[in-house]
């Protein structure tokens, strides 16, 4: 998807490899997607001094936390990202248009049939974007 450096959030040592990866100063800009305070944690820490931290993950419960210390030393902008019904056409044209891949973001296709197979690894949060379809 065009990322220079993709790190695994999970791994032990994330720390070090985005300390690495960065030469210690952080990045530009940072999408957190998980909705995790796990996550966001590791967006603040990510973001370089004067960054920015998109917020787009849709937390399990309706509130996130994170080091305010560190995203205020840093002089941090926190931007919140939402999805709006409005947006649909302006992006049904860029993808129809060639110049959004939707493909290398679909992980699984499930048929009509395994509707509810599809659902559970939805919610199990399994792959990246998941498509039931009623020709697949």
């Amino acid at each position: 998807m065009g990322a220079q450096v993709v790190l695994d959030a999970a791994a032990d040592n994330v720390h070090t490899a985005l300390a690495e990866a960065t030469d210690g100063r952080g990045v530009d800009v940072v999408f957190e997607a998980a909705g995790t305070d796990t996550g966001v944690g590791l967006a603040i820490e990510a973001a370089r001094p004067g960054g920015r931290v998109i917020l787009a993950g849709i937390p399990g419960q309706d509130s996130t936390t994170f080091p305010a210390s560190v995203a205020r030393r840093k002089g941090l902008t926190l931007k919140l990202s939402r999805r709006m019904k409005e947006m649909y056409p302006r992006t049904n044209r860029l993808v129809d248009s060639g110049l959004v891949d939707m493909a290398s973001v679909v992980s699984h296709t499930f048929p009509l049939e395994q509707v509810g197979e599809a659902f559970r690894a939805a919610g199990d949060r399994v792959g990246l974007k998941i498509i039931v379809s009623p020709s697949a």
